[in-house]
C-alpha cells in the first residue's frame, strides 16, 4: 500500500517508520508548514501549570531551559507527552488523545485555586481549552507559540503520484489539513483523480473536512491516536505499537 501522509513535516517523518516497518510505502506532503510564533517568555514564567495539544507546543516549552521540572503539565496524549517525559519533566498528564478526554483530566486533577494554567496552542484551533476552563471557574490563559500555515501548492512529485493513480490511501490527522488538501487537488485539477483512493481519517470531525463523495471510501479511526490511525491501515498486526 503506498500511503501519503499530510501532516506537517516533524510528524510525518516522525509517523512514517511506524508504517513502514507494516509493509507501506510513504510519501509525505505536509499541507501545514509549522513556524514559531515566539511569544514572550514572560508568559511562561507566569504559569503555574501548562495545557499542550501539539507536539510544537511540547518543544516549545522543552527548549524554555527556565522551566522546573516539576511543573505540571497536561498533555492530549502519548505523542504530544513524549517529548516532556524525555526532557525530565516529572508531572506529565496525558489524556486519551482528544480535547475532551484533556478537559477531563485537568478538572479531575486540578482545582480552580491550584493557579493560572497556561494553554499553548498554534495560531489556529477548535477548542479554546483555555475559554473552556474560564467557564469552569478556573483561572487560565491561551499563548499562542506557533502558526502552521497552508501550503500554496501540492508539490509536482506528490501531484504525479496521485494523476498516476499510485497513491492508494491518504492519512489526515486534523481538519484543516483535511480541509486545505481537498482545496489543493482541486486547484491542481486532481479531484477526478481521488475516486480510487482511500481517505483515512482521525475523526468524524477531521472527516468534515474532506468532500467525501470524491473519495473510494473515508475511513475513520476507532481513536485519535496514532495506532489507531495505523491499524486502521494495517489490521492484521495489531497491537505491536504503543498509543500515540
Amino acid at each position: 500500500m503506498h500511503v501519503l501522509l499530510t501532516r506537517p513535516s516533524l510528524q510525518a517523518e516522525l509517523m512514517r517508520p511506524l508504517l513502514e516497518q507494516r509493509g507501506c510505502t510513504v510519501s509525505v506532503e505536509p499541507v501545514l508548514n509549522v513556524s514559531s510564533a515566539t511569544p514572550s517568555l514572560d508568559a511562561l514564567r507566569g504559569a503555574d501549570i501548562f495545557v499542550v495539544t501539539s507536539v510544537y507546543a511540547s518543544l516549545h516549552i522543552v527548549n524554555a531551559n527556565f522551566l522546573t521540572k516539576s511543573t505540571p503539565i497536561f498533555a492530549v496524549g502519548s505523542g504530544t507527552a513524549a517529548p516532556l517525559r524525555q526532557a525530565g519533566f516529572s508531572q506529565v498528564f496525558q489524556a486519551d488523545g482528544d480535547a475532551n478526554s484533556l478537559l477531563e483530566l485537568i478538572l479531575k486533577e486540578i482545582r480552580p485555586m491550584d493557579g493560572l494554567i497556561t494553554y499553548l496552542s498554534g495560531q489556529d484551533i477548535t477548542t479554546d481549552m483555555a475559554q473552556d476552563l474560564v467557564c469552569r471557574g478556573y483561572k487560565a490563559r491561551r499563548v499562542v507559540v506557533y502558526k502552521a500555515e497552508p501550503a500554496h501548492t501540492l508539490s509536482l512529485t506528490t501531484q504525479g503520484l496521485i494523476r498516476r493513480r499510485i497513491i492508494d490511501c491518504v492519512v489526515f490527522m486534523s481538519y484543516r489539513t483535511a480541509h486545505f488538501f481537498t482545496g489543493l487537488c482541486h486547484q491542481s485539477g486532481l479531484s477526478d483523480c481521488l475516486g480510487s483512493v482511500t481517505a483515512a481519517v482521525l475523526s468524524d470531525k477531521v472527516a468534515s473536512g474532506l468532500q467525501q463523495n470524491q473519495w473510494k471510501e473515508v475511513l475513520v479511526a476507532h481513536a485519535p491516536s496514532n495506532d489507531a490511525i495505523i491499524n486502521l491501515l494495517c489490521p492484521s498486526r495489531r497491537g505491536l505499537l504503543h498509543s500515540g
